[in-house]
């Protein structure tokens, strides 16, 4: 597999609009992007969609021209390169969910007294929110470029340091006693259940169903702040 290094720079980027859903041949609802939405915004939409369901590696630009009903030449026009329309869907949306977390991580600090499970929940809930907001697909890509360790792995621990640093603090500050690297390994393992939970609600619910369990979305989402509040605090006789 080729591993192509993505670009670091923080180019802006308009906010994408939603898609429209229309019936594929074989009967599923296939989301294309809108035709009214300007070309970036369409190539990002199509970019997201694909490499979600394909893997970024696996997916041709002229497979995302053509997803997005653009020219051959629109990828390089308004990004440059295939490694910088990754960056922009990256960024797109990772903005997105680093403003609503920091929103979250604020009001912790402000009360004084952290818990882990307010912390879990300030984790959580924007992955959940976006998700429920119709970022499924990201979510899903974010999940893949995690366990595949994909050069855009970079990019994503870029975005996430700082806010990292506050998850830190914060879990030092309620058990002083956890080192560092303890408490560095579970955010990571926490951030990995996250994503793939929420990138395929569908495929966790499968297996529910196994078992004759089901969960509605808000007891999926409360079910995993719980376990990610577990991971957080590590076993409870230490």
């Amino acid at each position: 597999m080729t591993r192509s290094r993505v670009r670091t720079g923080r180019e802006a980027h308009p906010a994408v609009a939603p898609s429209r859903a229309h019936p594929d041949p074989g009967g599923a609802e296939r989301t294309a992007p809108d035709p009214d939405l300007p070309t970036d915004q369409r190539l990002i939409l199509a970019a997201e969609r694909l490499f979600a369901e394909r893997g970024i590696d696996a997916v041709s630009l002229r497979s995302v021209m053509a997803e997005a009903g653009a020219n051959v030449a629109s990828v390089h026009y308004h990004f440059g390169s295939k490694d910088a329309l990754v960056e922009a869907l990256i960024s797109r949306r990772s903005e997105q969910l680093h403003a609503r977390r920091a929103e979250l991580l604020d009001t912790v600090e402000k009360s004084g007294a952290p818990d882990a499970r307010a912390l879990a929940d300030a984790f959580v809930r924007p992955v959940g929110e976006l998700a429920a907001a119709g970022g499924t697909p990201w979510i899903r890509l974010v999940a893949g470029i995690m366990s595949g360790n994909h050069p855009a792995l970079t990019r994503l621990t870029e975005g996430f340091a700082p806010q990292a640093r506050r998850f830190n603090a914060l879990l030092q500050q309620i058990d002083p006693d956890t080192a560092p690297r303890t408490i560095r390994f579970r955010l990571t393992q926490a951030m990995n259940l996250t994503f793939q939970t929420l990138g395929d609600p569908e495929g966790l619910q499968g297996m529910l169903a196994l078992s004759g369990t089901r969960l509605s979305p808000g007891e999926l989402l409360a079910e995993l702040v719980d376990t990610v509040t577990a991971i957080l605090t590590g076993p409870p006789d230490r």
